[in-house]
């Protein structure tokens, strides 16, 4: 066991805090990842960063050293009060106490995070969707990451993939191994490095392309055609209107194309057409 273990051990015992296994709770005990994490972000003292799930101020400490102010999110009670015994001499970082998926979320501009696995999906989105922020260093179980920066044409490109992918381009860092934690999780770790996107298309409308990757995703193993006919079934529409969205997407998409191929600029494209249809009034607007 490292010193850094046995420091978290201790502090664990002092604070009366049991990791949640079912949450999937452990502590980064490696010094040398923490500050390799907090590198890739490349701070400035000019800089505010968010840091959600701020454990026992591993990652905390590292991000002090170097940005203009920190704003930490701990659900954890006993958490909390540690982190404010720890940091105490650190006047640039700021705890928040409270749920990362309700409370109000800061502007900053980088984020840096070990995520709990437990909300690794809903944490993402909202920051994706709430914060506009030009980078984030993110650190997930690393079967989620691989879905994360999965390319089209592979099995982990999923619904999670294409949702992401639509808001930031995502890139794998670095793994991290199960050791290097305590308690030693049964899983390793991959550390991801999202940017804002700002080049390719962007939907007329955000919710309408949400709304139908959630509508045809479910079904990543089948051609377009056959996922739209599944879908367009479940909303009871008009199998006519398939034959019509497919044709006006001739020369972009072929109803032929496995889902699992097809790429973001191609999916606003047919979300852009879906949209078109509404306004329409071919297809009604059933969106939850």
């Amino acid at each position: 066991m490292s010193a850094l273990a046995d420091d978290i051990r201790r502090l664990l015992q002092k604070y009366n805090i049991r990791p949640k296994k079912k949450q999937g709770q452990s502590f980064l005990s490696s010094q040398n990842i923490a500050r390799d994490i907090v590198d890739l972000a490349d701070l400035s003292d000019k800089e505010d960063v968010l840091e959600i799930g701020g454990g026992l101020g591993v990652l905390t400490q590292h991000i002090a050293e170097k940005a203009h102010a920190v704003f930490v999110l701990e659900i954890d009670p006993n958490l909390v009060k540690a982190l404010h015994d720890l940091m105490q001499n650190s006047s640039n970082v700021k705890i928040i106490e409270g749920d990362a998926l309700s409370l109000d979320l800061p502007e900053v501009s980088k984020i840096i995070a070990n995520l709990p696995y437990s909300i690794s999906s809903e944490i993402t989105f909202r920051i994706l969707r709430e914060i506009k922020f030009e980078l984030a260093i993110l650190m997930y179980q690393k079967e989620f990451a691989s879905r994360l920066v999965a390319n089209p044409g592979t099995s982990e490109y999923s619904r999670l993939t294409v949702n992401a992918r639509y808001y930031a381009e995502v890139e794998k860092a670095f793994d991290v191994p199960a050791g290097m934690f305590f308690p030693v999780p049964a899983v390793d770790s991959t550390v991801v490095r999202m940017v804002r996107r700002t080049r390719g298309i962007f939907a007329k409308d955000d919710s309408v392309f949400h709304w139908m990757i959630g509508g045809i995703f479910p079904y990543p193993n089948k051609s377009l055609r056959n996922a739209l006919r599944i879908w367009f079934r479940n909303l009871g529409l008009d199998k006519a209107l398939l034959e019509e969205v497919l044709e006006r997407s001739e020369g972009v998409l072929s109803g032929d194309d496995h889902l699992r191929s097809i790429g973001i600029d191609e999916l606003v494209c047919l979300a852009d057409i879906l949209l078109e249809l509404m306004k329409e009034g071919k297809i009604m607007d059933s969106r939850v």
